[in-house]
């Protein structure tokens, strides 16, 4: 393809700080996720959206301060800060309020603490630390997650915000000594902290990605490759067939990677390269001779059509609008599922809001004080002045209006988790063979359907439940219950649904101290040679990590191995893994467990629990009155192929199965609640109740 357009010059159109087609690449950010959020089956690494608006904020933000640079020699630090917070604080100040007092006419008094904990973290822009180290996770949408965790990545924007100006007048004074261009030194900053935020994402997400995930340190260089695109686009030289394949290469990386990535991955690090660079190259194609228009094959044809600008104007509002509209949806859906009339409602609502917030709250703030049709003329810091007292007062007052209801709720709370397991509340027991506890009517709940999401196990300590074997030696003291010199050892293997039974061998271990717990359970992966795979193909970590941990486990040589594992039903529902078939399955469980029982060590398997066909808490919010709608029959919560690694013990001599299934189901029907105690908080069983497993679990070990 030949290009007859006029020659490229030095001024771009990049150097206006309005480009279309970079509001179409917005819709594209912004569409990404809430799909991800609506259809994370559809769109497994939908969440890469975010990278996609992280690398358009980069190339614009640092755009805007080499060109004041160039311009004046310096950055005008007030004015930029003002700027952006008339930009961006309005309307997220306001989704923070309404949603806070959604909360109090929506969600259970117990859930107001996390959430006006949320509203406080997202004002002072500290969220994604919050979401890093106090929630653990980028979970998909459930009626039990906080209404305000996507807050995280205006966070790590706002704190890169801190950053890169002063970064650039650095740059600015380093280049006058140096006697370089002021781009030049601005290039060399930039790179600098981008190659060093790359490098801390990269280990960062190896060693820990469920934080790494939500932290400003991982997240720079994702920016910076966005500020280094617009350093470098003056420069280059490219005709149409350039921009043409640039473009779409860049849509296709974008695209792959929405398809193909999952959380499971170790994300950001290396992976987020691929969404990173089709987001700059994308970019990059957009960027055209000042006055040209882009050919039609060019994406910024595309990117600039009416309909994706105007999705791109009001991808900001819509962002923040679409999670909380999803989480109250859910909250008063009948299923606490997400159904087509739930997604229709969701996306309805959430585009109403954004349109609205657009017209009547991001422009009214972003337009400057006019004095008829003139703009007040002020010096920079006069004019900062205002803005940074409004903007505090604001703050203040959204944090402040958190302190009542936040209050009464950790009252509510903690109340709930005081309450104490006695006789009335038996759980397990009342469905014992030989000594049925009797069940009294009219009994409180234990725990409340509303804190029972929360009930969890402990696991032995911060990471315990990503078990890292190179970094916490099975022989060492990390992730152990009990005394760690103890010489018996019990080591609890598998996914999240053997770490549910942690609390039974650590109340155990507490009162026998020459015994001890080794916790090795890795959360999403079964104790399985075999190896899972999504729609991105194989996936390794796992059974990579089984190998190496089965090795330390057999020249450990503990007295008692106990493994559990989710259903490969549930690990394709919820994290869309499969395995080539059941056959497959079964061997990987039977090659893990044969080296044990060589070895000579005792090792027994637990028969998954059931699953529910609702969610228990959820639905025992709405039934209060009538507990059974909540019951599942035996036959839906159990698979009828049974459990894989069952099978695969079966086959292998020496190796013990318990099924305590005759203490979760009877007569047909697996329960909700059993004994006056919640059964379940999602797909794996309360700790509450897993407490009144304990003398039968303790007994059916022989540990008694």
């Amino acid at each position: 393809m030949q290009d007859h357009r006029a020659p490229v010059t030095p001024r771009r159109q990049a150097s206006h700080p309005q480009r279309r087609d970079i509001q179409g690449m917005r819709a594209i950010a912004v569409l990404l996720v809430i799909a991800y959020h609506l259809w994370p089956d559809l769109v497994p690494g939908g969440f890469v959206g975010v990278d996609v608006f992280f690398v358009i904020s980069g190339f614009l933000i640092i755009g805007m301060l080499a060109r004041e640079l160039r311009a004046t020699g310096t950055v005008k630090l007030f004015a930029f800060y003002a700027k952006r917070i008339r930009r961006l604080l309005p309307a997220a100040l306001l989704v923070l309020l309404v949603t806070a007092a959604l909360t109090l006419l929506v969600l259970p008094v117990a859930q107001w603490p996390q959430v006006m904990r949320d509203v406080v973290a997202s004002a002072l822009d500290v969220q994604n630390w919050s979401q890093a180290y106090l929630a653990g996770g980028y979970a998909e949408a459930t009626a039990d997650v906080s209404p305000l965790q996507h807050y995280w990545s205006l966070a790590v924007e706002e704190q890169f915000y801190l950053v890169v100006p002063v970064a650039m007048i650095v740059g600015g004074l380093v280049a006058r000594r140096r006697r370089w261009t002021e781009a030049h030194g601005a290039v060399v900053v930039i790179t600098a902290i981008t190659l060093s935020s790359l490098a801390c994402s990269v280990i960062w997400s190896n060693v820990s990605p469920s934080t790494a995930y939500f932290v400003t340190p991982t997240r720079m260089w994702e920016l910076g490759v966005g500020g280094l695109a617009a350093l470098g686009a003056p420069r280059l030289r490219m005709t149409t067939r350039h921009r043409v394949f640039l473009g779409w290469a860049g849509v296709l990386a974008v695209a792959v990677a929405a398809g193909t990535f999952s959380t499971s991955m170790a994300f950001p690090g290396w992976v987020a390269l691929l969404p990173v660079a089709g987001s700059a190259a994308m970019l990059l194609a957009g960027d055209l001779p000042s006055g040209t228009a882009p050919a039609r094959a060019e994406t910024a044809h595309w990117l600039a059509l009416r309909p994706m600008r105007y999705v791109g104007d009001i991808s900001y509002s819509l962002y923040l609008w679409h999670w909380p509209v999803l989480v109250f949806v859910l909250a008063r859906s009948a299923t606490g599922e997400l159904g087509t009339v739930e997604a229709v409602t969701m996306l309805a609502l959430s585009l109403a809001l954004a349109a609205l917030t657009k017209r009547f709250v991001e422009d009214t703030f972003r337009a400057r004080r006019k004095v008829g049709r003139h703009s007040v003329p002020r010096a920079p810091r006069a004019e900062a002045r205002p803005v940074f007292l409004t903007a505090a007062i604001a703050i203040v007052l959204t944090c402040g209006a958190t302190i009542v209801p936040w209050h009464i709720g950790q009252v509510e709370a903690d109340q709930l988790v005081a309450a104490a397991i006695d006789a009335k509340h038996p759980g397990a027991m009342a469905f014992d063979g030989a000594h049925p506890m009797r069940v009294v009517p009219g009994v409180a709940l234990q725990p409340d359907p509303s804190i029972a999401f929360k009930d969890r196990s402990f696991t032995g300590g911060p990471g315990c439940d990503v078990y890292d074997y190179k970094n916490l030696p099975l022989s060492g003291p990390d992730c152990v219950l009990g005394n760690p010199s103890a010489p018996h050892t019990i080591v609890l293997l598998g996914d999240s649904h053997a770490a549910q039974f942690s609390t039974p061998l650590q109340q155990w271990v507490s009162t026998h101290p020459e015994w001890k717990v080794k916790v090795a359970v890795r959360f999403g992966c079964p104790f399985t040679l075999a190896a899972p795979r999504n729609s991105s193909g194989p996936l390794t970590m796992c059974s990579d990590q089984n190998r190496a941990v089965l090795d330390e486990v057999v020249a450990l040589h503990p007295d008692l191995v106990v493994t559990s594992a989710m259903s490969p039903e549930s690990y394709a529902r919820d994290l869309k893994w499969t395995w080539s078939d059941r056959a497959a399955l079964v061997a990987g469980y039977r090659d893990a467990l044969a080296p044990l029982a060589r070895a000579g060590i005792r090792t027994v398997v637990l028969r998954d629990v059931p699953r529910m066909a609702q969610a228990a808490p959820a639905c025992l919010r709405k039934h209060e009155d009538e507990r059974e709608q909540c019951d599942t029959p035996s036959d839906v919560a159990l698979p009828a192929a049974g459990d894989p690694l069952v099978e695969a013990a079966e086959d292998v001599d020496g190796v013990e199965v318990l099924d305590l299934t005759p203490w979760l189901c009877r007569h047909g029907s697996c329960p909700a609640v059993i004994g006056n105690v919640v059964v379940y908080r999602d797909n794996h069983l309360t700790n509450t109740f897993v407490r009144t497993l304990s003398p039968i679990l303790i007994e059916k070990l022989r540990l008694a």
